[in-house]
């Protein structure tokens, strides 16, 4: 998502100048032609004429319909916020594994954002460039917990993915956990683990360690397996919700 926090120069200059030509009693602007008089004198503006009365008359549609705020060059609120604060919910509406947020000023092609406004992002898609067959393991996560109508899943987990970005995942393929906290867990022994009998006293957690959030999962393309720093995944993990 490439967000603006500023104007470009030649539209906030504008924005400015149909400001102080604002009537708030009338709702209303000068003709056109009185405003084009100055406006094509103003240095930053001249390279953009094309671009110069659609804008105008598009400030003067919005001031229209939402009022004079909309001639306020900044926003009153942070749209790299507002995108923070609803990520999760925007990677689970849009099923997606992650989202960047750049300001456009940064950007690497300035062409391509050219039109790039505060309250007015671009969104761009990209395909994952991990390969799924050479760089990915199809993990059996078990809910352990008795009595709830959470399953047993088979989730595609990469290379480099976090522990977030499994659960994330396995959000988006069973709407029920959507708002609810999901917690992994791995086996001790990933290989006797899942065939264990569980121990009287500890029946959930004995056998098993919590996978921390910000941990990351590495794929071993020797042995076709997942490890979590250095030490084998195995192809089943468990999960509890709260």
């Amino acid at each position: 998502v490439i967000y603006a926090n500023d104007y470009p120069a030649w539209q906030e200059k504008t924005l400015n100048y149909l400001k102080s030509q604002y009537n708030a009693k009338e709702n209303s602007f000068p003709e056109n032609k009185e405003l084009l008089q100055y406006l094509k004198t103003v240095p930053e503006i001249k390279p953009f004429m094309k671009k110069l009365m659609p804008f105008v008359a598009f400030v003067k549609e919005q001031v229209a319909v939402k009022g004079s705020s909309v001639l306020e060059s900044h926003l009153s609120f942070s749209e790299r916020d507002l995108f923070l604060q609803n990520e999760e919910y925007i990677l689970r509406s849009l099923d997606l594994d992650d989202i960047q947020l750049v300001e456009s000023s940064s950007h690497p092609d300035q062409k391509l954002v050219a039109d790039v406004c505060p309250g007015k992002p671009m969104c761009k898609f990209e395909k994952c460039s991990l390969d799924p067959v050479t760089e990915s393991c199809v993990t059996r996560v078990v809910n352990i917990q008795p009595c709830t109508p959470h399953f047993t899943m088979d989730v595609l987990v990469f290379d480099t993915d976090r522990v977030e970005d499994v659960i994330a995942r396995m959000k988006r393929m069973d709407r029920k956990l959507k708002t609810k906290q999901v917690n992994l867990f791995r086996y001790v022994d990933p290989a006797k683990g899942p065939r264990q009998m569980l121990a009287f006293a500890q029946p959930m957690m004995w056998n098993k360690r919590p996978l921390d959030l910000d941990t990351t999962v590495e794929y071993d393309a020797d042995t076709r397996a997942l490890k979590v720093a250095g030490k084998a995944l195995g192809d089943t993990i468990c999960y509890t919700v709260n």
